[in-house]
Order: C-alpha cells, then structure tokens, then sequence
C-alpha cells in the first residue's frame, strides 16, 4: 500500500482521464517478467493493449494528450509496483523519443506512421549517440553519413544503445558536413535488418530487463525519407537536450524505486516491533521522498512549461545530489539491518547505476556555479 503522504500528491496530479489508475490496473494485471531474462514483449504488448504506451504522442495533429508531468508519475508508478528502474526506462525512453525525438522532428508521413506503430506496441526504438571512447562529446563523435545518390551511406560505432537489443529501429546521429569548424549531425531512422547494420547485445547489467546494444554500421545504405528533420542540427536539437529531458522525467521514477526500497525495508521491520529511533528513522526517510517527489513534479512541469532549458539543467543536477544522499542514507540505514533479499539490493545497485549516469556532466555544472559564486560581486570585491 502506497503511504498516505505520496498517495494524496499522486492524486492531486493524475491526469483528467484517470490514466494513473489505468496504469495501476494494468500493472497489477500484468504478465509476470523475468527480471534476468530478455525484453519482455508480453509485459510490452499488454500495456499497448491497455492504451499505455505512446501516451503523450501527437498522433493526430492536435497536440500531444499528455503531458510531461504525467509522463513522469506514470514511469514512477512503474517503478513503485514493480520495483524494477529497468521496466520503468524502458516505458520512460520510449515516450520521450516518441514525443520529444521523433515527433518533435517528423518531416515524412512514414516518420508518423512509426509513430503510431510505436503507441501500438509494434515498434521499440533506440537512441543511438555514444560511441566508443567518445562517449557523447560532439567533437570526439566519427559516425558518419555520406551521400550516396539519393540517400546516404552510414559508418562507424554507437554504443550503450538503451532498448537496443529489443529495438527494431535506431535513431543514429552522424557527421553530415561541417560549417564555420563546427560539425553538422543529421538523425536517420535505421531500421533492423538494414543491411550494413549489426546490433551486438551488451553483456548483462544493471537495469535488466531495459538492455544495451552496441551497433557497427558499415556502408549501411539508407534513403533520404530516413533523415529526420533536424537541419544538420540534430546535436543540439536531439543529443545535447535530450540528457536534460531524461533527467527531468528519472526524477519521479527515481522517487518510484525509492519508494519501492522503503516498502520492502517496511514490510520487514513490521514483524519486528522496532524502536522508536528506528520509526523515526523510517519517518524521516519518507518525509524526504515527499520533498523529492515535490521535487520531481516540479521539475516535469518546468520541462512541459519552458522546454530543457539551463534553468532545468541545474535542477535537475541538484536534484540528483538530494537523490544521492537519500539512497546513500537509505542503504546505510538498511546495512544495520538483516539481510533482506536480492530484491532490494538490485534496486538500490538499479539506483547507483542511474545516479551515476553522465556524471561527469553533473560534475562540471557543479563546477560552474561553484566558479560562479566566487567571482567578484562588485568592483569593490577583492578576490581573498
């Protein structure tokens, strides 16, 4: 059972259509999922069956019919009941390139057709950036399309492909050109089976049954129609934002799983008539995910209001620092405990794995408002 505390805020923000009560009914009335298995396609299509993915979508035209903050309480509840951050970002990943990477930039009727294949539970994309020992810098990044005819030939390396071993189609960067010194990048859409294109799956990891791939792209030929509408801007359009976007939307999932860990740390201790500094712990423990999932809508209704922009950026950052100290305080508290299962330390290993996520792109934004709370208020300041 949901505590009071985060029931009332769920509540308050379910979407006019009572899509977070579908969603609970569906979940429970889910097919069960192998944790360590493959992608769980019956899992996948049951949703689809229930009008659960693709929800925020613009297929018709007249605008997407949910929005982010929606988005995101709804792949928090997919991590509350099922415990699993792997099921939950691979819900979350899909709506966001269904909205923010294909949607926001189809030019063709078949970029909308896959759309709606996508919301039918017929297609399951990845986002392919990452290279090899490049990791997303645009300077570093060599995947490259040239063109060939009327359409373009891609080579090169994509690496931690999310969804990938479960995809039938990747969205891929590569350099188009280059202007002024600075690289262009276009996005095209590769199918499958494409020939020139090998999907090698990453070993087994963190956020099972959610999966990575790897892919080798060589002279894999595809048409102009694949190339999305990005202007050789695809860069700053798609890679540099989208890293502010997951992190918005992670926010409220993160608080799912977390919340996930409390119940089971919980329906332990029950049974064991604790003390009153252990309750209080307890309380303090949730009293702090209210205040993070406060946090979390907050940061789903700036993305809705005013896009991934710098303000967002660093909420975002602060936010995974709260997140951070929450789990580290968590698992601190449960490590004076027994052992409570193999549930709970994958989801706490599930957590540390997220949070460690582009750290280093964390790290320099902390960098810079450090830099810039020391700089010189006035001319009168005088550096120590």
């Amino acid at each position: 059972m949901k505590p009071a505390g985060l029931k009332r805020i769920a509540q308050a923000s379910d979407a006019p259509d009572g899509l977070a009560g579908r969603m609970a009914d569906a979940l429970r009335a889910a097919p069960p999922v192998d944790r360590d298995g493959p992608f769980p396609h019956a899992w996948w299509q049951h949703l689809a069956a229930q009008r659960l993915l693709g929800v925020g979508f613009d297929l018709d035209g007249r605008g997407a019919p949910v929005g982010w903050p929606s988005i995101a309480r709804l792949g928090g509840s997919i991590a509350h009941e099922t415990g699993s951050l792997g099921l939950a970002l691979a819900w979350l990943l899909h709506e966001m390139l269904g909205r923010f990477v294909i949607g926001a930039n189809a030019r063709i009727d078949g970029h909308l057709a896959l759309l709606r294949m996508m919301a039918a539970g017929q297609r399951i994309v990845g986002l392919a950036v990452s290279e090899p020992e490049a990791g997303a810098h645009p300077k570093l990044l060599r995947c490259a399309a040239r063109r060939h005819g009327d359409g373009w030939l891609l080579d090169g390396r994509k690496s931690w492909v999310s969804n990938g071993p479960a995809a039938d189609a990747f969205i891929v960067l590569a350099v188009t050109g280059e202007a002024a010194g600075r690289k262009r990048f276009d996005a095209f859409v590769v199918e499958r089976g494409q020939a020139g294109l090998q999907v090698q799956d990453a070993a087994a990891a963190a956020l099972a049954p959610l999966g990575h791939a790897s892919l080798i792209l060589d002279a894999c030929a595809v048409s102009d129609a694949q190339r999305l509408d990005t202007g050789g801007d695809a860069f700053d359009r798609i890679a540099r934002p989208v890293r502010v976007v997951e992190d918005a939307l992670l926010a409220a999932t993160m608080c799912g799983a977390m919340q996930a860990e409390l119940d089971t740390l919980v329906a332990w201790l029950r049974g064991t008539r604790p003390v009153p500094a252990t309750a209080r712990r307890l309380g303090a423990l949730q009293l702090e995910l209210v205040a993070l999932q406060t946090l979390a809508d907050e940061a789903a209704r700036h993305l809705e209001r005013h896009g991934p922009d710098a303000d967002l950026a660093r909420l975002t950052v602060g936010a995974r620092i709260l997140f951070e100290r929450w789990q580290s305080g968590f698992e601190a508290f449960a490590a004076t405990l027994d052992d409570l299962g193999d549930a709970l330390r994958r989801t706490a290993s599930d957590l540390r794995t997220v949070l460690g996520i582009a750290r280093s792109v964390g790290e320099a934004r902390q960098l810079d408002a450090g830099s810039s709370l020391l700089q010189p208020r006035n001319t009168h300041e005088v550096p120590a």
